[in-house]
Formats: structure tokens, C-alpha cells, sequence
């Protein structure tokens, strides 16, 4: 009897090149179990949670006192969520595209179609008019000023009073000229500006105008495809980037250096889009139970990367894709995560609609929605040899939903599947569900299977023990 662990699959493209078929909906999880290194699991679920106004652009959790609480710019309105999960709306928000938000000792900060908005309890929503602000794109709150960019500068505002900006208070990229496409800040407290090709470094020596002066070492000869296209953690930023005379790629950028984290497979995938619509990627961090992840917001496709896993054994059993469709390929529609304290919650916006919810790993259906998982094995060799029968190693200890089903189908060409063979997971209770499927037909040379799962459980498989004669 052969097995066919799930940690990795396998395909040949158009060109006759073999290439890896990423998993959908499900993750690899590492430790050793039935012989095998690890288990694929289902991705989270997503739960009701709120209702805000509109498609997500963006949230943060503030933990200032006096304002904290989850904000959350929600279609054209800047919204917080209540202690009881109920919506407050507190302002206006022009645009369509993604925001930007920061908090001072004062103010919570929102950088949206090039407008400054400012927002507290005492003063109340109001846009910052100052000629001098121009048409930001970025901002981040160090060292008690506001710091913004338009594309072309670094400026900020004034020490004494965050609503005024002065014009002499600004700065351009030298290290590489190029445009300026996002800020942030590192825990060095040091000024960080992303640019097209670049990534500079600035510390404050509190000079006369603008504050900061570049660290010429710690540049890094990476940009960032778009100004959403960058995430912090931990000091490091997780960001879709590109150098000089290179495609995009998914890097870790850290001062003085960059790491790519883009397999051969998911260059593939970039290779499939204009730098434009690159551009309008939306990439974010987050940690849940001990695993980091970076999602990636494509315009058409979400990518998901396990740092976590990827540390342990290699970027190219890290890389899933997420989507919200239970036969097809509609994109996640889940962004904008933002943990919040007082639910224990990771809460997460919505790219179709007005739905907020949350992560939810009780489950794996979208707003009780079910979504199709798919599964792919790598090539088995097996020369002229009949299926006698395939069983399907599942993690015994869940008891999934009574519509939990199973489709198994089988390609000798790595393109073309076969037609499906349908399961029950189990049932209710079952906690030791294994099954067989028999007479699956006669292999020319060489053999892989598809795993298809519909669910209102998460479900967990090992491998596939195939036997033949």
C-alpha cells in the first residue's frame, strides 16, 4: 500500500511545467502524526459579529485612553464599535479605496481619498483643511507629530498643535530618488518611508524644520508595489515589493535588508497581473493560535502565508489561497482584521457588503455560508496498476456537521480530473471517521488525486493510503 501525504500538491501547467497546487481553505499544520510530518487543516470561519455601512477600507484598535475602542472605516463612514457590539457612526469618509489610520496622545488620524480627517470625543469628526497638509496618502503618529506623505514628501505637523503643518517642515527621498508610497515607524522609534524602489531610514535629531535625518546604512534597495501593500510585525514589514529590474515579490523588509518569502508558485500567480493592478494590494499580520499570518488582498485572488510554518520547513508548504465561494472562485471576502481586548476577538471587515465578523475556528462556513476547500496530493507512481481501493487518514476527535461531504477525483495527466467520488465526513458525534473508496480504475504511469470538502465543520486529513495490484 502506498500513502500520499496532503502537505503538498502537485500539477503541470500549460507550458508542461510542473508546478505546486496550493491548497484552498486549508492550511498545513506541522507535527508528526500516523508517520506523517503534519495534517491540513481547515482555514477559520467567519461569524457575525456587527453590521457597519458599507465595504471595509481599513480598522484599527486604539488603546489610547479616552479613545479607545475598534474604528473602522465602513463604505463612506468612520464608524466604532461599542461595548455592547453595537455601531456608532462619527463622521464622513470620501472615497472608495483603502484608508489609512494612527492615533496620537489626542487624535485618531484617517488618510483617505488624499483628505486629512481628524476624530475625539471633545472636538468631535472634522477634516483637517490646512493648505499645507495637500494630498496626503500615508501617515503614522512618531515622536508627538503627525507624519504624512503626498507621493512626493515626508512632512509634518507641528509640535505645539497636530492640526497645523508647516510648509518648511518636509523632506524627499535621496537615497534612490523615487516616489514615496507609504510611512511607518519601527521600534527603534525610527521613521520609516517606502518607496517605489527603496526603503529609507530616519532618525529624529529635533533640527529646525523637519525633524528627521536620514540613516544611510539601514536603506534597503526594496519598494513596495502600493501603499496598502506593506504590514508591520514585530519590527519587521511584510510587504509585496519590488527592486530596481525585478518583478514583485512577497519580502520581509527589516532595516538594513529584505528576505523574499515568494515561492516559485506565487511568482507565478504575480506574474498574472499589471503593476497597477499590483498596486492595489492590501496585505496585513496577524497571529492566532501561535501562527502568523500574512494575507494578501490581490484584485482578484487572497493569498495566505504561514510565517510560522514557513520558519519551520521552507516558504513553499506556506502558501494557501482563501476564498468565499462553494463552487467556483470568488475571492475571500474577509479584510481589515483588527483584534479587539474586549471580545477576545479577531474581528474582520467585509470586501462585498456591510458585515463585520470575526474569525471564528469553531467553524469553516462564511456567515453560515458553506465554502468549498480543496486539497491536491503530489504524483504517485504507479505504472500500469488498478485502484483497488483509496482510504482517506483523518484526524479522529471531530464531530463534524451531518452535511460534511467529501469528493475525491483522480488525474493521470496532473490537468484533467476524473469524475468524483462522494462521502458523508460522518456525522454527528462520529469522532472516528476513516473511510474507503474502491475500483477507482487503471493507471496508465502516474497518479494524484483532488480532496473536495463542503462543511459547516473544520475538518482535518492526514493523508491517503491508495492500494493497488
Amino acid at each position: 500500500m502506498a500513502s500520499i501525504p496532503f502537505i503538498k500538491g502537485d500539477k503541470v501547467d500549460n507550458n508542461t511545467d510542473f508546478r505546486d497546487s496550493l491548497p484552498v481553505n486549508y492550511y498545513a499544520v506541522l507535527r508528526d502524526i500516523y508517520g506523517e510530518k503534519g495534517y491540513m487543516l481547515n482555514y477559520y470561519g467567519l461569524t457575525d459579529f456587527a453590521t457597519g455601512q458599507g465595504v471595509s477600507r481599513g480598522s484599527m484598535w486604539v488603546e489610547r485612553a479616552g479613545l479607545e475602542g475598534q474604528y473602522r472605516v465602513s463604505g463612506t463612514s468612520l464608524i466604532k464599535i461599542e461595548d455592547d457590539q453595537s455601531v456608532t457612526v462619527l463622521g464622513v469618509i470620501s472615497g472608495t479605496e483603502q484608508a489609512s489610520m494612527t492615533y496620537s496622545l489626542n487624535n485618531l488620524a484617517i488618510v483617505a481619498d488624499k483628505n486629512l480627517y481628524y476624530y475625539n470625543p471633545t472636538d468631535g469628526f472634522r477634516q483637517i483643511t490646512d493648505s499645507d497638509v495637500g494630498s496626503p496618502i500615508d501617515i503614522v503618529w512618531a515622536d508627538f507629530r503627525f507624519v504624512l506623505t503626498d507621493g512626493e514628501y515626508l512632512f509634518q505637523s507641528s509640535l505645539l498643535d497636530e492640526t497645523i503643518y508647516e510648509p518648511l517642515d518636509f523632506s524627499g527621498s535621496d537615497f534612490q530618488p523615487d516616489k514615496i508610497l507609504g510611512v511607518g515607524l519601527n521600534d527603534d522609534n525610527e521613521l520609516i518611508s517606502f518607496g517605489a524602489l527603496t526603503t529609507e531610514y530616519f532618525q529624529n535629531i529635533g533640527q529646525d524644520n523637519f525633524s528627521y535625518t536620514r540613516i544611510q546604512l539601514k536603506a534597503v534597495k526594496a519598494g513596495i508595489a502600493g501603499t496598502y501593500c506593506k504590514s508591520e510585525f514585530k519590527d519587521k514589514w511584510f510587504a509585496l515589493t519590488r527592486r530596481e529590474n525585478t518583478q514583485f515579490q512577497f519580502s520581509i523588509i527589516q532595516s538594513g535588508s529584505s528576505e523574499s518569502i515568494t515561492s516559485r508558485e506565487i511568482e507565478k500567480v504575480l506574474s498574472s497581473y499589471t503593476g497597477d493592478e499590483l498596486s492595489k494590494t492590501v496585505v496585513e499580520v496577524f497571529t492566532k493560535d501561535s501562527i502568523t499570518w500574512m494575507i494578501a488582498h490581490l484584485p482578484n485572488e487572497t493569498l495566505a502565508y504561514n510565517h510560522t510554518l514557513a520558519k519551520a520547513v521552507g516558504i513553499n508548504l506556506a502558501w494557501s489561497i482563501l476564498k468565499s465561494d462553494d463552487y467556483g472562485d470568488k475571492t475571500y471576502r474577509g479584510k481589515d482584521m483588527t483584534y479587539d481586548p474586549r471580545f477576545s476577538k479577531w474581528c474582520i471587515g467585509d470586501k462585498l457588503g456591510s458585515k463585520i465578523g470575526f474569525l471564528d475556528d469553531s467553524v469553516c462556513t462564511h456567515y453560515s455560508e458553506i465554502v468549498e476547500g480543496l486539497i491536491y496530493t503530489s504524483i504517485l507512481p504507479m505504472e500500469t496498476l488498478s485502484i483497488n481501493e483509496v482510504k482517506l487518514k483523518t484526524i479522529p476527535g471531530i464531530s463534524p456537521s451531518n452535511d460534511a461531504t467529501v469528493f475525491i477525483s483522480r488525474t493521470d495527466d496532473m490537468r484533467i480530473y476524473s469524475k468524483e467520488h462522494t462521502e458523508q465526513y460522518g456525522t454527528s458525534f462520529d469522532y472516528n471517521k476513516n473511510f474507503t473508496m474502491r475500483n477507482l480504475g487503471y493507471v496508465r504511469s502516474d497518479t494524484a488525486f483532488k480532496i473536495r470538502t463542503a462543511s459547516r465543520s473544520r475538518m482535518a486529513f492526514c493523508r491517503l493510503d491508495v492500494e493497488a495490484s
